[in-house]
């Protein structure tokens, strides 16, 4: 199983929807794909699970194996491993392990424990602590045959996050055409780096100690997701252009340390995974009808030019996960 987290140190370039999308379309493949969702605001739960169901997955929040949360809870307390996961059926080969608020008191312990990854006598607490949402994921992910997990991540450079990417072969960046989104480059690019350097050598210094299921994941940055763009010709509207022009020479510079010279358009950029319309139309309806834009029916009350939109909708994020497939091994 394949581990993917869609990241950036920018808010509000996607994440989430871009999660909610992808993981559908990827079952909708024949991929079988586990849902993460490690954002303590549950945006990503909060989409899938009915109301009711919300209501009483989180009232009985405490019964081990139904959220992430429950299932470290141990571990942040120090009074065990994980717990059994009990991921849930979304549709045919979509399965989510939901997120829960509590999910946010994981960060401290995070934070406390990742200053011992090399210590000569508490290293051992410091490992299984940082390794834990790997190994809840990768359990998951056994339970129900995944071929791929997603993880939902909110945008900071915190512990919690950090946990999350340790436990990722990849990492897809969304991107918007702003100042900030390319600032997000600057930060995430070097941050990830030393985050990998640090783990996978304190795991090396161990490695004859350690369990088995404790194993580095690769972190590897597959391109970039440009949202906002314009349909026609597959260009961003011209007043993105000043930003969209930065963004392959940015990604090379800051993600991948290679020279950000001669680069090419972002269009022709192998780095490019793909371009996302802002369906903004269609989201309010998708998030009523709890279903990903390109299911959207008159049903659900389209009509007009959103027909339309949907059937674009639909090739696009089928395009989006081809591709991401065919960067993941």
């Amino acid at each position: 199983m394949k581990t993917l987290a869609l990241f950036n140190n920018k808010g509000g370039v996607g994440k989430t929807t871009l999660t909610f999308h992808l993981g559908r379309m990827l079952a909708r493949q024949g991929t079988r794909t586990l849902m993460v969702d490690c954002d303590p605001q549950c945006n990503l739960t909060a989409a899938v699970v009915g109301e009711d169901d919300l209501e009483d997955l989180w009232e009985r929040s405490e019964a081990p194996g139904r959220t992430v949360a429950s299932c470290v809870e141990l571990v942040r307390r120090g009074r065990g491993d994980i717990q059994e996961p009990e991921p849930r059926e979304v549709d045919d080969r979509l399965f989510i392990l939901p997120g829960e608020l509590s999910l946010s008191l994981f960060e401290q312990t995070l934070a406390e424990e990742w200053a011992k990854i090399r210590s000569s006598q508490s290293w051992e607490r410091a490992i299984d602590v940082t390794s834990a949402l790997d190994r809840l994921v990768r359990l998951a992910g056994r339970q129900v045959n995944a071929e791929v997990a997603l993880f939902d991540v909110g945008p900071s450079l915190g512990a919690l996050n950090r946990a999350v990417l340790v436990a990722c072969d990849r990492i897809a960046v969304p991107l918007a055409p702003d100042i900030f989104s390319l600032q997000g480059l600057r930060n995430l690019g070097p941050t990830t780096r030393g985050w990998r350097e640090d783990w996978h050598g304190a795991l090396e210094a161990r490695r004859q100690q350690l369990q088995p299921e404790i194993a580095s994941r690769e972190m590897r940055p597959i391109g970039y997701i440009v949202q906002q763009h314009l349909a026609r010709a597959d260009r961003p509207v011209e007043g993105y252009q000043k930003w969209v022009r930065r963004i392959p020479g940015d990604y090379r510079k800051f993600v991948l340390e290679l020279p950000d010279d001669d680069v090419p358009d972002v269009v022709k950029d192998p780095q490019c995974i793909g371009f996302i319309k802002h369906f903004s139309s269609l989201v309010p309806l998708a998030q009523v009808a709890r279903k990903p834009v390109f299911d959207l029916k008159q049903a659900d009350g389209i009509g007009g030019g959103q027909v339309q939109a949907v059937a674009r909708a639909r090739q696009t994020f089928e395009a989006l996960a081809t591709e991401i497939k065919r960067r993941l091994p």
